[in-house]
């Protein structure tokens, strides 16, 4: 899959009304650096138009290869294979990156953002990763995107036709209802089993009281909304 839609942010807008969690894409940064930046007004997010998806949430696995720190700001460069971008992180927001150093493989969710016409991403969550994850997602980009090894793009995607899906176009939609009782569940065990690498799989599926096939579709829903992610493989830990 090339593209994962992340489904609602749990914070309140002035009328306190919930809001859904904008789509977060697993992109190459070679492509964001290449497609159109969109500045919006108001509360609608900026984002980047990527076969007329409004990409304003991204999802990167990428190495450390520069790190800035100052008072007020962090900035860590970041390599996928494809390009490099800036990832920053302002004020209190500093704290989610203090303990990324130079050469770590990270998880990164993040917003893009433009100033003084340079590409970058405001850090949302940031994990240090096994580095196993950086060669799967590289992987994972060149067959979805149609990159060869060096990460250049060999064939441009077009935008989904009528006979099109979006699956073929390197898009993978999940709907944009929220999190149902077995998701709760499923975080709370989570959580709960941690041992500090992670909860064991098994472990989480067995507790739940529920089949493998009820929860292997709960667990790839909530790796997809940015919830939880995979340190090593059999481990799964909530992401935040």
């Amino acid at each position: 899959m090339n593209l994962s839609e992340v489904k609602y942010l749990k914070f309140k807008m002035p009328e306190q009304e919930q809001q859904a969690r904008q789509v977060a894409y697993k992109v190459p940064i070679v492509t964001l650096l290449k497609n159109e930046f969109i500045q919006q007004e108001g509360w609608n997010p900026n984002y980047i138009n990527i076969n007329e998806n409004h990409v304003s949430r991204i999802n990167l696995i990428a190495t450390v290869i520069d790190k800035q720190t100052s008072e007020s700001l962090i900035t860590l460069t970041l390599d996928d294979s494809t390009s490099t971008i800036q990832a920053r992180a302002f004020n209190e927001d500093i704290r989610k990156a203090t303990d990324i150093n130079v050469g770590d493989p990270v998880l990164l969710i993040g917003r893009p953002r433009k100033y003084n016409e340079q590409l970058f991403v405001t850090i949302e969550v940031v994990k240090k990763m096994d580095p196993i994850w950086t060669k799967i997602r590289k992987l994972e980009l060149q067959k979805n995107f149609n990159l060869d090894s060096s990460g250049e793009k060999t064939v441009i995607q077009e935008t989904p036709t009528e006979t099109q899906s979006g699956a073929e176009a390197g898009i993978e939609r999940v709907s944009s209802s929220s999190l149902n009782e077995s998701g709760d569940k499923i975080l709370n065990l989570i959580k709960d089993l941690d041992d500090g690498d992670g909860a064991d799989l098994n472990q989480v599926i067995t507790k739940s009281g529920l089949t493998e096939q009820q929860v292997q579709p709960v667990i790839e829903e909530l790796i997809k909304l940015g919830e939880i992610y995979e340190p090593k493989p059999s481990k799964i830990k909530i992401l935040g």
